[in-house]
């Protein structure tokens, strides 16, 4: 039925009255006062009165506060012992901005994890949690995160709980100045001690959830480059006086024609993905082998400003040898020299200790 959600829900605790003389039946609730759901509905009389009925029970308090029921009769009658009560029960029910924040959130990023019905009967609080956005500034928020998932049952060991106070505050600190576009200073320590970096100047442009790393895409002053950092290894963060960069898409992005060819299963998983939407398919003459052409983003290398093969060549490994890059060549020859590397690990008499030693520095070609 339509009405089975918080907008039914928030009708019912509307729709009682405060005080034990403004009692009611829940019989003549829903024939007086609930008259426009009761028509909206295909259920029978007894079926709509039995949902309205778990309803108040869910909420009802039988120690006398907020929500009461009293016996009169044969009849159990209900109603609110103040108007506090009901009003703190129709504010719980309502949509708050950051309630509708959260909706949007859910209905953008997270679909597929919530069960059809569920979010069947969630789409009336989709809709509102739109139209609350259209007038919040809240809606900058949403427009300002990416939520780039693994593919596979792996999820970030991110926890607000678990983390310290300080911790809490620099994610906080690098959130607000994303969304509110404000420069920050920064010292970077990340893995690699060559990338170590003092008294950065940052722009930041987006959130980014990336390999279950929590990073920020931002815009880095003193060296006019545009990188990703992670967020845990920005350290001694301040706000900054300097002047915000607001860097384009392409400026950091560049879109590449990619000719593969490739097995009937990884064509079925492309099939399920939004790169279906970019891509063409041609049955080769070889069984389960198809010819894939698209035109995916790569991002700039922030030294050598040029495309960084890294993050799709990472994401086509993982297809293994059911997969064969033909074009573009700095894509196939990062492919090519992962295979080369892996062969020599594996077969050749050698210490594979410093292939993986040396890999990062491969890939990155620094």
């Amino acid at each position: 039925m339509k009405s089975s959600n918080s907008e039914f829900r928030n009708a019912i605790v509307r729709s009682i009255g405060v005080g034990e003389d403004k009692a009611i039946k829940i019989k003549d609730l829903i024939e007086n006062r609930l008259s426009s759901f009761r028509k909206e509905s295909q259920d029978s009389f007894d079926s709509f009165k039995k949902n309205a009925s778990r309803i108040i029970t869910s909420i009802l308090d039988d120690e006398g506060e907020g929500l009461c029921r009293v016996k009169k009769g044969n009849a159990y009658l209900y109603y609110w012992t103040s108007q506090k009560d009901k009003d703190d029960a129709v504010e719980q029910f309502e949509m708050s901005e950051e309630r509708a924040f959260a909706f949007a959130f859910i209905k953008e990023y997270l679909p597929e994890l919530i069960p059809p019905h569920i979010f069947s009967v969630l789409q009336t609080e989709f809709t509102k949690a739109g139209e609350v956005l259209d007038h919040s500034d809240l809606t900058k928020y949403l427009s300002k995160i990416d939520f780039n998932p693994m593919g596979y049952d792996m999820h970030s060991a991110l926890d607000h709980e678990s983390a310290t106070v300080e911790e809490r505050k620099a994610w906080q600190f690098v959130f607000d100045c994303t969304f509110e576009e404000q420069c920050f200073s920064a010292n970077y320590q990340s893995i690699h001690k060559s990338f170590d970096a003092k008294e950065l100047i940052l722009s930041p442009q987006r959130i980014v959830l990336l390999n279950q790393h929590l990073k920020v895409l931002a815009h880095e002053h003193n060296t006019n480059t545009t990188r990703y950092f992670e967020i845990g290894k920005l350290h001694d963060l301040t706000a900054s006086k300097e002047q915000f960069i607001e860097v384009k898409k392409t400026e950091y992005e560049t879109r590449e024609k990619i000719s593969a060819i490739c097995h009937t299963w990884v064509k079925s998983n492309f099939e399920v993905t939004s790169i279906a939407d970019k891509a063409t398919f041609t049955k080769l003459k070889t069984d389960d082998c198809w010819l894939i052409e698209m035109e995916l983003s790569f991002p700039i290398h922030f030294n050598r400003k040029e495309p960084d093969p890294f993050f799709i060549a990472n994401y086509l490994s993982g297809f293994s040898d059911s997969i064969v890059v033909l074009e573009p060549e700095f894509l196939r020859r990062e492919m090519l020299r992962r295979a080369a590397s892996l062969v020599q690990a594996y077969t050749v008499q050698t210490n594979s200790e410093l292939i993986v030693s040396a890999s990062p520095k491969a890939m990155t070609r620094n």
